[in-house]
């Protein structure tokens, strides 16, 4: 199969053949149709992620997904060959497996049947910036009358939360350049906040009792994260997406927590992009033999929006 992979720290990622995967007990073998670019791939692609992770090459680049299922691994009845799926790859311990590939071997348990009325741009970019953003937008409990800063609001994760948070009633500020006013007021938005200029300022002196809660996709510091937690009020919630939190449970009297792309979101996602209310933000596709200047533009550019990799 043709795959993006790096074959060692020191070249860049390239779409080269590897050999066939097979699917292995709890995995099916997937026909790739679709997969779009998270921070997380980046972080996989420039060697990164070998911070906290160790590499088995060639290492593959990807986690989104969605495809045909051609293969069942030992143990597996819960779908059957030519089954339409969506879903993640999850890390399997090391990274080496990954989806921006002809074929992929996701666990059963990190993915659904795709629904007929869901397309394959939008279903390969759901679950890991969706699935986080669920994550989030449940941890901070957002509801009717609530504001909720949103950092980070016009990349992948942001624009779900954005959506999210606004289904359950809440407030949304969203932090953006000047210019993405109207992309995220678009997705349901209620106010914006020019975070090229002091945002700290900005949202003390709009809420000085703080706001209800706070879901940051930038900042992996924790001080920064802390100033974040900063304009809560007391008793609300900060999440970080990124690991911004640490081990911490509280700053002051603010409860903190990290969120991740928990893949038992995909059915609820899906069925919400299907019923008309959430929204993929897809700024741009490229082919499998573009994936790499997906992945360097997704890096270098101010992306709104998701970058989708389709596979032949």
């Amino acid at each position: 199969m043709k795959a993006l992979a790096l074959t060692s720290f020191e070249d860049a990622p390239a779409v080269i053949d590897l050999p066939d995967p097979v699917a292995g007990p709890g995995e099916v073998l997937v026909r790739m149709r679709a997969a779009s670019v998270n921070a997380f791939d980046v972080g996989v692609a420039t060697g990164a992620a070998k911070e906290y992770m160790a590499y088995r090459f060639p290492a593959g680049v990807g986690m989104d997904l969605v495809g045909t299922v051609e293969a069942l691994g030992d143990g597996v009845d819960a779908f059957a060959a030519g089954d339409r799926v969506f879903g993640m790859l999850t890390l399997k311990g090391e990274i080496h497996d990954g989806t921006f590939a002809e074929l992929a071997t996701p666990a059963v348990a990190a993915i659904a049947p795709a629904p007929q009325a869901l397309s394959d741009i939008d279903a390969g970019s759901l679950c890991v910036a969706g699935g986080t953003a669920m994550s989030a937008v449940e941890a901070v409990e957002p509801r009717a009358g609530k504001t909720v800063l949103v950092v980070g609001a016009t990349g992948g994760v942001g624009t779900f939360a954005i959506q999210l948070a606004t289904l359950r009633g809440a407030h949304v500020i969203a932090s953006v350049r000047p210019g993405d006013e109207g992309f995220v007021t678009d997705l349901g938005a209620a106010e914006t906040v020019d975070y090229t200029k002091d945002l700290d300022a900005t949202i003390r002196r709009r809420y000085p009792d703080g706001v209800d809660a706070v879901i940051d996709a930038v900042n992996r510091d924790q001080a920064t994260f802390a100033n974040l937690a900063g304009l809560v009020s007391d008793g609300g919630r900060a999440v970080s997406v990124v690991g911004g939190a640490g081990e911490s449970s509280k700053i002051g009297n603010v409860a903190v927590s990290n969120a991740n792309g928990d893949p038992v979101h995909v059915t609820a996602l899906g069925d919400l992009v299907v019923g008309g209310k959430l929204r993929v933000a897809v700024r741009q596709t490229y082919s499998l033999a573009d994936a790499a200047q997906a992945l360097t533009d997704f890096a270098a550019k101010h992306t709104l929006g998701k970058l989708v990799i389709t596979m032949p």
